[in-house]
């Protein structure tokens, strides 16, 4: 329920060797099946299956691990944990986070499958799993507008919260962490993260700069729905963030992101 009162957790984000020992044959991630995720989740979403996406994200990452290594690293929908686990078990991020709504058992699921590995001895330094659900942006600006009407204050009408609103709430150790790496695959499937994504990274990406700034790497499959891209793409520009196709690289005039917006190719192919 995320209305329900929490106690603030706080993520503290350290410097760790980049050295980490790994096995000349790691150890195997597993997934849980779809039967174990029907048995432990009360309502059925897209985190039951690992996505093309996802492997698309992490052998960008393999090429470049620099990207991750000695990073304090966020991942939104975590999911199954695929993702995120690999990247903690590979490339030695100084610390983790992977993130799940607890609405439906998602966050179990997610945890499910993490302790199960680290039972099967699978090396997971410095991964956690924490609740996050997009409404809370939406919970907290309705909050500070309530707050401002009632204090008199006329600046509490800025679309979108922006960098400026107030952490407060459920997830206010998350907002005020320095993350350096914020990541994701296949997050946008129906209206409602296509409208709640972007206000999210809109508090992520501006709450904390830090020395290296934040930056995120998305694994987006292009025109799997009409019209998501665009109000996704333009929804993120609304929050005064920017974004550019990190790879493949675009082939001249042919796929990729066109101008001012424009999509013609997949991103991410499935």
């Amino acid at each position: 329920d995320a209305g329900s009162a929490r106690e603030p957790r706080t993520y503290r984000c350290g410097l760790a060797s980049t050295r980490a020992y790994m096995p000349s044959t790691p150890l195997p991630i597993r997934i849980e099946d779809a039967a174990a995720y029907q048995s432990v989740t009360t309502e059925q979403t897209t985190g039951g299956h690992v996505w093309a996406a996802a492997e698309v994200l992490l052998d960008f990452f393999r090429a470049a691990p620099g990207l991750v290594a000695g990073r304090c690293v966020l991942e939104l929908g975590a999911g199954t944990g695929y993702l995120g686990m690999h990247l903690a078990r590979d490339l030695s991020p100084s610390r983790i986070v992977l993130t799940e709504m607890e609405q439906g058992n998602a966050l179990g699921w997610l945890t499910r499958n993490v302790e199960a590995n680290r039972r099967a001895g699978v090396p997971l330094p410095r991964l956690e799993t924490a609740a996050l659900d997009w409404r809370w942006v939406e919970e907290e600006e309705l909050g500070a507008e309530a707050e401002g009407s009632a204090s008199g204050k006329a600046d509490g009408g800025r679309e979108g919260g922006g960098c400026e609103a107030a952490a407060r709430g459920p997830f206010v150790a998350i907002l005020s962490e320095a993350w350096e790496l914020v990541v994701g695959s296949d997050l946008v499937y129906n209206e409602a993260g296509m409208a709640m994504l972007p206000r999210l990274l809109g508090r992520l990406l501006c709450s904390r700069g830090g020395a290296r700034g934040v930056s995120m790497y998305y694994a987006h499959t292009l025109n799997r729905y009409e019209f998501y891209d665009r109000d996704f793409f333009a929804a993120l520009e609304a929050q005064g963030l920017s974004y550019v196709q990190a790879w493949p690289q675009p082939e001249g005039d042919g796929g990729g992101l066109g101008a001012e917006g424009a999509f013609s190719g997949e991103l991410f192919p499935e």
